[in-house]
């Protein structure tokens, strides 16, 4: 998967119409650090502002199913369920999300970003993407100098985005790749940087990672920003590797709230405070509409450690028993992530 997941999860139909909203999923979701049962961090704002169509959504729909995870793991859990919502098979850690964000069918591919890890003697850490800040003239000259070196084990690399390169070659099969928002800032040793299930398919791709580091620590870009006093680029970060044998299927009506994802920065109450709103009479309109018009709707909020899906009660006494009790409010919600 990306690092942070997709907006959307399928093109508009052939007549041309929008899809409507079934599954909206909010990354990001859980309570500020330091705030209080109503979200607002302690003496600095007041409680959030009423959000009238998230409040309305929770009125209707009950938990559903919730994903769990510790700290190693390598998938945060808005990933998980994004992954369960989009029908893509394999396990934590070896979800292909590189071939079906490209539509990539038959042919290994990952995700490669340029990054710097802080050495150790045992360890590595690495430093959250997002703190790089890298521009695109200095993306473009680090992958022309990365591509030659990947060229020459049968991987070809294509910018998508600055810092974002697409990976593809049979040695990018079979691989268990941490996701770098839940990589950043854990101690991990080199060999769980990446690992291949096949000790020879592993001994090289050890060798190819330290020739890029040696390329990429000693290039005039990382010398340059080094003497600057900004992180250089000394490695690459590998994610969301895989192979996909057939098309997924779509699911249309999937998307992902983006307002919210902050990577690691630093968090401005009034920021995420607007960004709620913006969700509320946004996305949570749209699925509060689609809900209204009879459609079966799901809602996941999605936190460090966990992620929780909303649907509609199902019939019978059961749901209609449950439609009058334990309605769930956000921030109680929020407090579970």
């Amino acid at each position: 998967m990306p690092s942070q997941p997709t907006a959307a999860s399928a093109a508009a139909p052939a007549d041309g119409r929008p899809t409507a909203l079934r599954h909206l999923l909010i990354p990001g979701a859980a309570l500020l650090p330091g705030a209080d049962a109503t979200g607002a961090p302690h003496g600095t704002q007041p409680p959030q502002p009423p959000l009238p169509n998230l409040q309305a959504l929770l009125a209707r729909l009950r938990p559903a199913d919730a994903i769990h995870c510790d700290e190693e793991s390598p998938e945060s859990p808005i990933a998980l369920a994004l992954a369960r919502a989009r029908g893509l098979p394999g396990q934590p850690g070896r979800h292909a999300w590189a071939a079906l964000d490209t539509g990539t069918i038959g042919t290994p591919c990952a995700w490669l970003r340029p990054a710097h890890l802080q050495m150790g003697m045992d360890d590595v850490q690495l430093i959250a993407l997002d703190q790089l800040q890298l521009s695109d003239d200095e993306a473009r000259q680090l992958l022309a100098a990365c591509a030659p070196l990947l060229s020459e084990d049968g991987i070809t690399l294509h910018a998508v985005a600055p810092g974002r390169w697409l990976a593809r070659g049979e040695l990018l099969r079979h691989l268990y790749t941490p996701a770098p928002d839940c990589a950043a800032g854990r101690r991990l040793t080199r060999n769980e940087l990446l690992r291949a299930d096949q000790p020879e398919q592993q001994r090289l791709l050890a060798r190819l990672l330290s020739e890029l580091e040696m390329v990429l620590a000693t290039h005039p870009i990382s010398q340059a920003r080094e003497a600057a006093r900004r992180w250089p680029v000394n490695s690459v970060w590998v994610h969301g590797a895989g192979a996909l044998d057939a098309p997924v299927p779509p699911t249309p009506g999937v998307r992902v709230a983006p307002q919210l994802t902050q990577g690691e920065a630093p968090v401005d109450p009034a920021a995420n405070t607007a960004a709620w709103q913006a969700i509320d009479q946004g996305e949570a309109a749209d699925l509060l509409a689609s809900l209204r018009s009879g459609q079966p709707v799901q809602l996941t909020l999605g936190g460090p450690r966990s992620a929780v899906t909303l649907a509609a009660p199902s019939g019978g006494l059961w749901g209609r028993i449950s439609s009058l009790f334990g309605r769930p409010s956000l921030q109680d919600l929020r407090k579970k992530l």
